[in-house]
């Protein structure tokens, strides 16, 4: 099960040490490695998916401007009025020793120790912005929020090639009464001095996906786990994840709502997620259904980062074992890979597992979890896990969508990168030990319908479910006793109208 380790987005009433969005960040029971299983030697066979035909290039016009942004306080947040001003951003640099740092379009935050700050040490971070022509009329708006000790300062640069000249500079270092702790500052910028350049042309190719729909699958249920006193409700029929005919039957119920693969928790060599994916694959194979595994980050009692040799010896693992098989879901002949919280592994390390990877013949297309767009500096494309902590998530959704759509403006390469928007019916996890307890109530399918609709409007690339069958934080959409197939009928709906069937 996944774990939400919740640290406020705007702390309250004092200064916090870390300051970081909700994410689920590990499995509280994670599966033992006892299961040593030889590499398959496949012979099931698929259907071949048609040739999609790529869009026409793009030629785009815009104008880039370089954001600054320091603060000596031990958290600080920069927030758009306008997110919707902006094409794409793209991370520089971070300077200083933060705990947390994050680039979205609508905001960038900045982290360090407590102690740090009130040593008077500073961290920073340097954002480049793309604007298209017709937006540099109206002002740049944004707000400054911080902790109650220290300063933030935004300054404002105009790009002529790659010189930067300062439009305007502003300090922070109010602390507002009844603000809650979060100590707003209010700014905006004129932009007009962006005509006294050239604006930039260049054209970036689309990429075509398939419309695909996928839902997180976790294959380590037993038939011990439904008389547990940490679930709220139980699926219609006890099943075990390791038995093929309940792994056959949860393959065809997905498919009949119009999912088109499983995303596969998994924990690695020799674990019982690694048997069961054998099983699941074969029998994926066999009903023309994609694969492939959520490859989990966080391992111990203290769900605790990997470290980068086992990442590493991990993901040669999966590459060389699963590549070539029919059902597991490849993007341009690469294998697909999706990465649960990576944030919490440096992008250096991953840059250079990555690279040393390849080095062997063992590429792969990696999905990063979370919206920050500095991870499409080593990934190719973003997704999330739960997404109901989010203000707004239609309005998440768009911005997000429209920075990975545009991130080749302003990075050195100019490869297209996928956008995955997520679906969720609802979140619950305060039976869980150890947990603080959050719920986000389905509201009879009100909430699911909501998520499924910010999706659609932002023209996603494919479509993640959170989740088929994660009972424990209760996010399953797999039929159960308190709603039988109420969220498959729901996702059977969206699904058609999102595919245009």
């Amino acid at each position: 099960m996944k774990q939400l380790i919740l640290i406020p987005v705007i702390c309250l009433l004092v200064s916090c040490t870390s300051l970081v969005q909700s994410m689920p960040t590990s499995s509280a029971t994670p599966p033992d490695p006892t299961v040593t299983v030889p590499i398959p030697t496949s012979t099931s066979t698929t259907t071949p998916k048609p040739t999609l035909t790529p869009p026409p290039p793009e030629t785009v016009t815009y104008y880039r401007i370089r954001v600054e942004y320091v603060t000596t306080s031990d958290w600080s947040r920069f927030y758009l009025s306008a997110p919707e001003q902006v094409l794409t951003i793209r991370t520089i640099k971070v300077d200083g020793e933060t705990t947390y740092f994050e680039a979205r379009v609508e905001q960038l935050g900045l982290n360090q120790l407590l102690t740090d700050a009130e040593a008077g040490k500073s961290v920073g971070m340097v954002v480049d912005y793309a604007f298209a022509p017709n937006v540099i009329d109206q002002p740049f708006e944004f707000r400054i929020e911080k902790g109650n000790i220290g300063s933030s300062t935004v300054s404002i640069f105009k790009m002529t090639g790659n010189m930067p000249e300062l439009i305007r500079s502003f300090e922070h270092a109010a602390v507002v009464e009844d603000s809650g702790g979060s100590n707003p500052g209010y700014f905006n910028v004129d932009l007009t001095p962006l005509k006294e350049v050239s604006p930039i042309v260049t054209t970036i190719q689309g990429k075509s996906h398939e419309k695909m729909l996928w839902a997180f699958y976790y294959p380590w249920y037993s038939l011990n786990n439904w008389s547990s006193s940490w679930l709220k409700d139980h699926p219609l029929e006890q099943y075990d994840s390791s038995t093929e005919e309940d792994i056959a039957g949860q393959v065809e119920q997905s498919q009949s709502a119009g999912i088109d693969g499983f995303i596969s928790s998994w924990w690695g060599p020799e674990s019982d997620t690694d048997s069961n994916l054998e099983k699941l694959l074969d029998i994926a194979g066999e009903k023309n259904f994609r694969v492939t595994i959520y490859f989990e980050t966080l391992a111990g009692p203290n769900a605790s980062p990997l470290g980068e040799s086992q990442i590493r010896s991990w993901l040669a693992y999966a590459i060389k074992r699963y590549r070539d098989h029919p059902a597991f879901m490849k993007v341009d002949g690469k294998p697909l890979i999706v990465v649960f919280v990576s944030a919490t592994v440096p992008l250096e390390t991953w840059t250079r597992v990555f690279d040393s990877l390849r080095e062997e013949g063992l590429d792969a297309v990696y999905l990063a979890m979370g919206y920050s767009l500095d991870s499409l500096e080593v990934f190719d494309g973003l997704h999330d896990y739960s997404v109901f902590t989010y203000a707004s998530l239609a309005q998440t959704n768009l911005s997000t969508a429209r920075g990975v759509h545009y991130y080749p403006l302003l990075s050195d390469q100019h490869t297209p990168k996928i956008w995955v928007a997520t679906v969720q019916p609802g979140y619950d996890d305060t039976l869980q030990p150890s947990r603080q307890g959050q719920i986000q109530d389905r509201l009879n399918g009100a909430f699911y319908r909501a998520t499924w609709e910010a999706a659609i409007q932002s023209n996603p690339d494919w479509i993640f479910i959170t989740t088929w069958n994660e009972w424990y934080e209760h996010t399953n959409i797999e039929p159960g006793e308190l709603y039988g197939d109420q969220y498959l009928e729901i996702t059977r709906e969206y699904a058609e109208l999102w595919k245009g069937k």
